[in-house]
């Protein structure tokens, strides 16, 4: 009797085993994959009008500076403020001892009452002569004489008295007086100096208005032709809404404008200075501070923005990272204008609707698998 063994039901069976658990560890392969993919946040570009600046260092001035220097000469005997307070115009500095002016009014009054006393003779003569000269009892030489010598007198009388109201005035000047109401500050004199208003050391103190604060900044040449064809206009002196930037890097609440700019380039530097004129209500800025300015060079209507750490810059090429439909990297080359804020503002490559990976790891790779996770703009830091 011949004897069949069969085979199949032996070998067929592990074949099968292998195959299911070849399949089961390929779809479980699959699904680690799926579950082990790369967590990846993403923003979306913000589409909004976009003002562009332009930062320079300046430095503060009182709306007005006045240096306060003596106009006549000798020794300080009071100072008759408090340094570093608000003072009125016409408010009383300094007094320079008088002593000096006060002899030299007195002989000028003294050479004008001579003078006058002259002119009453003069006259005197006159009246005696004239009816004499009408009868020819006095030559007509004598009568132009003493007309003369009534002319000559009212001459000196007209002197002494413009001598007298000069010393005067001199005297005046050794009270010396706010010209402005502003600030003033740290006296450069004592009690008992001596003060002329010649010399270099002729400075008492400054007064500064600080109701409006100007800051002056310098423009390279350069900048300037780079400033004037971004706004398509040579006349920044009609740039307005420029902020101010404080040493505390806080934002001074009030802007300003361009008040003034030189007429040409300082040819020993190169530069153009330009002043911008801020209000000061509060009295928060004061002459001195340097400061950042943000002048607006210009407007983007619709601009796409990025977060600088969305891009990545390798020789001046620009690219990001793009999460397509199917939660897979795509790499993608874009064109930026400038970056200002932390904040890069791209001119072509994108929509605004594209998903911009944040790349916070040097893995990644374009047709990698990942899990995007949304956030904003505002909170990165």
């Amino acid at each position: 009797m011949t004897h069949f063994i069969d085979f199949s039901s032996r070998v067929y069976l592990p074949l099968l085993c292998l195959t299911s658990l070849l399949c089961g560890s390929c779809s479980s392969t699959e699904a680690d994959k799926k579950s082990k993919a790369m967590e990846i946040s993403y923003v979306l570009p913000t589409m909004d009008t976009v003002v562009l600046t332009e930062d320079f260092v300046g430095q503060t001035y009182g709306k007005s500076d006045i240096k306060i220097i003596p106009r006549v000469e000798g020794n300080v005997l009071d100072i008759l403020f408090t340094e570093g307070t608000t003072v009125q115009a016409g408010t009383p500095l300094y007094r320079i001892d008088p002593i000096t002016y006060t002899s030299k009014v007195q002989e000028a009054k003294g050479n004008l009452e001579s003078a006058r006393s002259e002119l009453v003779r003069a006259e005197a003569e006159l009246r005696r002569i004239r009816p004499l000269a009408q009868l020819n009892a006095v030559s007509q030489r004598d009568l132009d004489d003493a007309i003369a010598k009534v002319n000559v007198a009212k001459a000196r009388v007209s002197s002494m008295e413009a001598m007298v109201q000069q010393q005067n005035i001199k005297l005046g000047y050794c009270t010396v007086e706010a010209p402005v109401s502003g600030v003033i500050g740290i006296s450069a004199v004592k009690v008992g100096d001596y003060v002329a208003p010649f010399g270099q050391q002729n400075l008492l103190n400054t007064i500064s208005d600080v109701s409006e604060i100007r800051v002056k900044f310098t423009l390279t040449e350069n900048k300037f032709l780079e400033y004037t064809q971004k706004t398509k206009s040579n006349s920044i002196a009609q740039t307005e809404n420029i902020q101010l930037q404080l040493s505390d890097q806080s934002i001074y609440p009030y802007t300003g404008k361009i008040s003034i700019k030189d007429r040409s380039l300082d040819p020993t530097t190169g530069t153009l200075t330009v002043e911008a004129l801020f209000p000061n209500p509060q009295r928060r800025l004061i002459p001195g501070q340097f400061v950042r300015l943000k002048v607006p060079t210009g407007v983007v209507p619709n601009a796409i923005s990025l977060p600088e750490r969305a891009v990545m810059e390798m020789q001046g090429i620009y690219q990001v990272y793009i999460i397509n439909d199917k939660n897979v990297l795509e790499i993608r080359t874009i064109q930026v204008r400038e970056a200002k804020g932390g904040t890069y503002i791209v001119t072509s490559g994108l929509t605004g609707k594209e998903k911009v990976a944040l790349i916070g790891s040097a893995f990644v790779r374009p047709g990698m698998p990942v899990q995007p996770i949304a956030i904003t703009s505002d909170s990165i830091q």
